[in-house]
């Protein structure tokens, strides 16, 4: 068993003592591509002329996050990229390097990739909403869309129990008169089964999102629970009336304080440290997994070794066939579900082990890995 993930857009082996980086051909190629063709255009942007004629320096993505995915066919990993607006999966086997893809030029962003008995199944969209879930085709890289509507649908997952159906967390829109988005509903997991073409909704609570669902060959069903973040957060117009003055000063002193440190070197009260630099380390907010994190977490994750940075409410939970639910882990920004009750799973500073009689052992630390998969 071999286990990868995804850590600050590059891939990962994390059951050896160091985590190993895997390369992903189709990024290497096209960074060495773009680098090659910045050098070659670097005489028309540099030096006295090209300053004269105000000329500007084109701009080469080398900086977005091009790796989206992670999954597993057997012992070769299957990775998802979007570069220049076009999506690509690619097949890689991890021990000698070789790579194909299975497209090259798909019209869309591509998500997560389940392959279960044969079948693949991705959630792909366009733009910052929409997505939705579909059936590929490894042959041909040709996709069959199953869901539709102004929803995020993603995270498919083949049922281990029924290879006929597939579990999708899914996310509905509020939107005004003129079609701007007002607001987004709780993530319910969903279910569509394949042989009636039906979708069922399995769990919902408006108060709780619900994501990353799995499943075993008994029918228990796994998946991440947390608290539900509305985009527009509830303002008391009282206390904003109050806190008015007392924002302003502090924004004002905060501004001077700057203002020292740059020009003069020194805080202005006496003993303070450089607001500038407390305000990058600690006060920046991180997105993971559509919810906001503060980066003071991960900075204090970082310095105390094993201290998570996924909020302990993000609960992994085992749903029984009966209805039950237990609580199997906490901390959890991402799993993956072995065969014989095994969890691999990530608390957003470390990879860790869940084993069947509920001890937790760390692997090794990683910093957010997501996208956790296993090679037979």
């Amino acid at each position: 068993m071999k286990i990868y993930c995804i850590s600050e857009d590059s891939i990962y082996r994390v059951d050896e003592t160091t985590p190993r980086k895997i390369e992903c051909g189709r990024i290497k190629d096209y960074l060495s591509a773009v680098n090659g063709m910045k050098k070659r255009d670097e005489w028309k942007t540099t030096g006295k002329g090209a300053h004269f004629m105000n000329v500007e320096e084109k701009y080469y993505d080398t900086e977005s996050r091009f790796l989206r995915s992670l999954g597993t066919d057997g012992e070769r990993l299957i990775y998802t990229t979007y570069i220049d607006g076009v999506g690509g999966i690619y097949l890689k086997d991890p021990e000698s390097g070789d790579e194909t893809y299975i497209t090259a030029n798909l019209n869309a962003d591509p998500g997560r990739i389940s392959v279960n008995s044969g079948k693949y199944c991705i959630d792909a969209g366009e733009g910052a909403y929409e997505r939705h879930i579909a059936m590929l085709d490894p042959h041909n890289g040709s996709v069959d869309q199953i869901t539709e509507g102004f929803t995020n649908e993603s995270s498919p997952f083949i049922s281990r129990r029924d290879p006929s159906k597939i579990y999708y967390a899914a996310i509905g829109y509020a939107q005004n008169n003129a079609g701007y988005v007002q607001e987004k509903s709780a993530s319910s997991i969903c279910v569509y089964d394949s042989d009636s073409g039906s979708l069922e909704d399995v769990i919902a609570d408006p108060g709780y999102d619900y994501i990353k669902p799995s499943d075993t060959a008994d029918g228990d069903l796994y998946y991440i629970r947390r608290r539900y973040q509305p985009m527009r957060r509830k303002s008391n117009i009282g206390k904003d009336i109050l806190m008015f003055p007392v924002r302003i000063i502090k924004a004002i002193g905060g501004f001077l304080s700057i203002f020292s440190m740059i020009y003069g070197g020194e805080p202005l009260r006496t003993g303070g440290g450089n607001p500038a630099k407390s305000r990058n380390k600690d006060e920046r907010e991180w997105f993971v997994e559509g919810n906001l994190i503060n980066a003071r977490r991960i900075s204090e994750a970082q310095e105390n070794g094993d201290e998570a940075v996924i909020p302990s409410e993000w609960v992994l939970i085992k749903r029984s066939p009966d209805g039950t639910e237990t609580v199997a882990a906490k901390s959890v920004m991402d799993y993956n579900l072995l065969p014989d009750g095994t969890i691999i799973y990530s608390d957003g500073s470390s990879v860790r082990r869940l084993n069947a009689d509920g001890s937790s052992v760390k692997i090794c630390r990683l910093k957010l890995a997501n996208c956790i998969t296993v090679t037979e």
